[in-house]
């Protein structure tokens, strides 16, 4: 199987990603309005070239890395069949593919692993950032729970409600995500006692919100199961669905203080009333889980000092936690390659294995 680099053409990706399920796959990784981006004359050229000539829409380079990775993950779903898509609301199919931008419970999933290995290993839900408008479930999706595998955790990614489905909405998404992990502990290998939530900008925001109103999520998301779907409501009932272990990558946290509006209104459709009360800041206790939180002070989009000012609450109530603040990798860089954050998922896996 051709594995896709910084040297393969945009030609060579987008054709191989053109028939049927590919092109849908593929398209979820990386839209078509960044394919679009690319000028006809540069189509033969490596996609390396593309990062030096054209621009994305918000000004940085051409995301060529990320469009090589696309095509890679996209085989390994498609060719080597190593992940496969599980709805959350509604019963699976064997042709069952999401359409993230249609939008609605039907495209609630979880990306999971086709070949779980048997025994009880630590699992990590994954949610990707996106403002609450979009995802990126390849950079901090697959990406990361390709990482995370290979540390001995069995990875799972979460394809939420976004607008215009509002609060809670994507929190009984990732909380019903929770419960299915937990009730099938056995078919995937995993230990049901150590469960992570991570989850990258407004997805962070998404996983430290379900982690203070655990109660609160549970009782919203049972009763939406009572009326469309009584038979789950009752297996997954007595579940819970709050982490042991919590990473916020880069994490969306306050709405009241240098806050990321666009993740507010997107969330709540610009509902006032929840402002202090999604401000996740301001509603930690002694009983909020472990937690590790990074930032990069470079960040051009979501302030570093919520994940500041979030460490530093979880410190005050004497939450066990770990703050890391690197100078350079700005907002989305995922793994952080390339950057000084590139340590931190080894930073953060030797804080959760108590070193």
């Amino acid at each position: 199987m051709i594995e896709y680099t910084l040297n393969s053409s945009a030609r060579e990706i987008t054709e191989a990603m053109s028939d049927g399920k590919k092109a849908k796959v593929f398209s979820m990784f990386f839209p078509e309005n960044f394919t679009a981006l690319i000028p006809e004359d540069m189509y033969d050229c490596p996609v390396a070239d593309l990062s030096e000539k054209v621009k994305m829409p918000w000004g940085a380079p051409f995301i060529s890395r990320d469009m090589a990775r696309a095509a890679n993950l996209t085989n390994e779903i498609v060719e080597e069949k190593a992940w496969e898509f599980v709805p959350l609301w509604v019963e699976s199919s064997p042709d069952y593919i999401p359409d993230p931008d249609a939008g609605g419970k039907e495209q609630v999933c979880l990306i999971v692993p086709s070949n779980p290995e048997a025994g009880s290993k630590p699992a990590v839900i994954i949610c990707p950032g996106g403002g609450y408008e979009i995802l990126g479930p390849d950079n901090e999706g697959l990406n990361l729970a390709k990482k995370m595998a290979e540390n001995g955790y069995v990875a799972f990614v979460l394809l939420y409600r976004r607008k215009p489905d509002y609060y809670p909405a994507p929190q009984e998404d990732l909380a019903l995500a929770a419960k299915y992990v937990k009730y099938n502990a056995e078919k995937y290998g995993v230990d049901k006692n150590t469960i992570m939530f991570m989850g990258s900008s407004a997805g962070g925001h998404l996983c430290a919100s379900v982690a203070a109103y655990p109660d609160e999520t549970d009782a919203a998301l049972i009763a939406e199961l009572e009326k469309t779907d009584p038979e789950k409501a009752k297996k997954y009932r007595e579940i819970p669905i709050k982490p042991d272990q919590l990473c916020l990558n880069y994490p969306v946290i306050s709405f009241v203080k240098e806050a990321h509006e666009q993740s507010f209104q997107a969330l709540t459709g610009g509902d006032e009333s929840l402002r202090d009360k999604l401000s996740i800041e301001l509603h930690v206790d002694e009983n909020y889980p472990k937690t590790f939180v990074w930032a990069c002070e470079d960040d051009g989009l979501v302030p570093c000092s919520n994940a500041v000012r979030f460490g530093e609450a979880l410190k005050k109530e004497g939450v066990p936690c770990r703050l890391r603040v690197y100078p350079q990798g700005d907002h989305g860089c995922g793994l952080g390659d390339g950057t000084s954050a590139a340590g931190w998922s080894d930073e953060m896996l030797s804080f959760f294995n108590g070193r």
